[in-house]
């Protein structure tokens, strides 16, 4: 192995923090490796073993925020988005979800529906946030001129598109070997001819074939089809880097450490390819409300970008990824507390925009589009309980605050349909007693007779303010709603709320 294969990896941490924000850093460094007049090829890449959740995010934001930057600086660049699809299925995965039946140590990519709707879904999320293009169809496909491109590597692979490289590699297993301290056999898999299976044993390589044994299917044979002939991932990532120019690319701060694969691939590019590592943006864990690990969709439950975009405007989401330095963790919850700081943090956030504070504008500049206001909104904890107190009539609420105000009017009735509680949640068994005198309400209310008029109307001790109450559905409404109880049990008033999408109820967006 190397001797300089393990030194210098604490590079990658370093940053100059003189910078406005930690994303122009990283883009002044490829300006300045690159020059003016180079397109800036930036890869975000994931593995489609599961949906993909706010912590795959942080991979794409991290991309975009960079793009940003060197588009700020007179930087032409691109991302490209790559789904390594051409990655195994793990069996226990496979025994685990009846979809994946009989696809275990197969490719991603040869479950073809599961992985097609895995990888559009999250095409139409960065879509919605302004990331990915209007313009690229369902796949991510877009035209030669875009600043955007998705990659599937399952097809890349079957149709030939690395072989040059791969042969190359083979060629050269032997140095490869030496650089990586590994075995040259254990630098490829291969899917095998007979079964599909990547549960192969490599046994020989030659300049242009393979020699493996299958434990799957028990084949013993020698293959030619050099695109089925998979390099480990370390050498994997440098013959797409290599072949896709790709310089620059985010990553887990667990693919950056002493030993990784960012560190022990320096060596393949210094002695190997004669030719720069791409610049690395090393990027801290994204926590799920009290989870102390990183966040999984293969196991499910992971929380996705549309479940923060139902209740966040894009701007917004991606504040709370740009805000952070990159390499910190940081965690999101949907939970009413941290769900109200998120928007607390965003409006003091856009309060130092407008007073021209530095690093607060630099960070605007990359995560807001051309037409987003910074005026000051109502707070989120102001919305949401007016929308209570208004029975959660977005329409009212929206009157009320102004037209400004409903986009986040619309976000608090999403948090509340998904995650809040409704206040006609605390029904009490007593029943109610008599209230109208002389066929109309009081004139005079006490204490028992407010509690007496929210049993009747609503099954429930209090609610809102009577005022509230006659504004929304009027004198008249109520004192026949008070009837209608009195004469035959019914709550006509409370059928109405709960005809709203209501807390509990399913995704109301």
């Amino acid at each position: 192995m190397s001797t300089t294969a393990g030194v210098g990896y604490t590079d990658l941490f370093r940053q100059d923090r003189s910078h406005p924000h930690w994303a122009y850093d990283y883009a002044q460094r490829l300006v300045e490796r690159h020059g003016p007049g180079r397109r800036v090829v930036i890869q975000t890449s994931m593995s489609p073993s599961g949906w993909f959740h706010v912590g795959n995010f942080r991979d794409t934001a991290c991309a975009y925020l960079v793009h940003r930057a060197l588009r700020r600086l007179g930087q032409d660049s691109l991302i490209l988005l790559s789904f390594d699809d051409y990655d195994p299925i793990r069996p226990s995965q496979a025994a685990r979800e009846p979809e994946l039946a009989g696809y275990g140590a197969r490719p991603l990519g040869a479950a073809t529906e599961r992985s097609r709707r895995i990888c559009r879904r999250y095409i139409a999320e960065l879509k919605r946030m302004g990331i990915c293009p209007a313009e690229a169809d369902a796949d991510g496909r877009t035209p030669a001129d875009s600043d955007w491109q998705t990659h599937y590597q399952h097809g890349r692979y079957l149709a030939g598109t690395y072989v040059p490289l791969q042969l190359r590699y083979l060629r050269g297993a032997g140095k490869l070997g030496k650089l990586l301290g590994q075995a040259p056999e254990h630098l490829f898999s291969v899917y095998c001819e007979q079964c599909g299976r990547g549960g192969t044993r490599t046994l020989k390589l030659g300049r242009g074939r393979v020699r493996y044994a299958c434990d799957s299917c028990g084949a013993l044979t020698t293959t030619r089809r050099i695109e089925l002939v998979k390099p480990a991932w370390a050498l994997d990532w440098t013959l797409r880097v290599t072949h896709e120019r790709i310089d620059c690319e985010p990553a887990g701060q667990d693919h950056c450490s002493a030993g990784s694969t960012m560190d022990r691939t320096r060596a393949i590019y210094r002695e190997y390819l004669r030719a720069h590592q791409p610049v690395i943006v090393p990027y801290g864990l994204v926590r799920q409300a009290a989870d102390s690990g990183k966040v999984s969709g293969s196991r499910g439950g992971g929380m996705t970008l549309a479940d923060l975009m139902r209740v966040m405007p894009p701007r917004l989401i991606l504040f709370l990824y740009g805000r952070p330095n990159c390499l910190s963790d940081f965690r999101i919850s949907l939970d009413f507390a941290p769900f109200v700081a998120a928007y607390d943090a965003y409006d003091r956030f856009l309060t130092r925009v407008r007073a021209g504070e530095r690093r607060a504008a630099a960070l605007h500049d990359l995560i807001a589009g051309e037409d987003d206001e910074t005026g000051p909104l109502p707070g989120m904890r102001q919305v949401l309980g007016l929308l209570q107190s208004y029975c959660y009539d977005v329409e009212r609420v929206t009157a009320l605050l102004g037209p400004a105000a409903a986009e986040r009017v619309r976000h608090a009735h999403a948090w509340l349909t998904r995650h809040g509680r409704c206040w006609m949640d605390r029904t009490v068994a007593a029943e109610p007693g008599a209230l109208l005198v002389d066929g109309d309400l009081p004139e005079r209310w006490t204490r028992a007779s407010y509690r007496t008029l929210y049993l009747t109307l609503f099954g429930t001790e209090s609610g809102p303010p009577l005022r509230r109450l006659e504004q929304i559905f009027g004198r008249a409404e109520l004192v026949a709603a008070v009837r209608a109880y009195a004469d035959r049990t019914e709550r006509p008033l409370r059928e109405r709320v709960l005809a709203q999408p209501r807390p509990g109820d399913a995704d109301a967006s």
